[in-house]
């Protein structure tokens, strides 16, 4: 099997365990586990209509960022940005990097320092958004 990744805008709202059972969003709790804080999930099918879940709470925040703004948004692609940034630094300390032909690892040492400005420009963006001010001399 091939690992694939989605993407699903959804509409969600805090709502414990019990609640969600008994509004039929979560099955029963017939194991009599300890009732879990978690989120009510609504998914929009694409012929308009509605299929309603509930998600326990830690899965939930992994699975899905709030953005609900451009703020938000902003936000998620810095974090983003960072996780990618972190992971192609962990690469240049690796065997397999070593081993890559010159003109490969110069390649990605100009896409770490172009992500690297991306990002030091999305922080401004960021920054200008929240109302802060923001120097550019070094």
């Amino acid at each position: 099997m091939k690992k694939y990744i989605g993407t699903k805008e959804i509409m969600a709202e805090p709502m414990n365990e019990c609640i969600a059972v008994e509004k039929g969003f979560a099955r029963p709790n017939t194991d009599n586990h300890e009732w879990r804080s978690g989120y009510h999930v609504q998914y929009i099918n694409p012929d308009g209509s509605t299929y309603d879940s509930w998600s326990p709470k830690d899965v939930f925040e992994k699975a899905y960022q709030v953005s609900d703004t451009f703020l938000d948004r902003m936000y998620m692609e810095l974090r983003e940005l960072e996780d990618k940034l972190d992971k192609l630094n962990r690469f240049f300390d690796s065997e397999t990097f070593n081993n890559l032909p010159i003109f490969e690892t110069s390649l990605l040492h100009a896409q770490c320092q172009v992500m690297r400005s991306y990002y030091y420009i999305l922080a401004a963006r960021i920054s200008v958004a929240e109302g802060k001010s923001i120097s550019l001399n070094k």
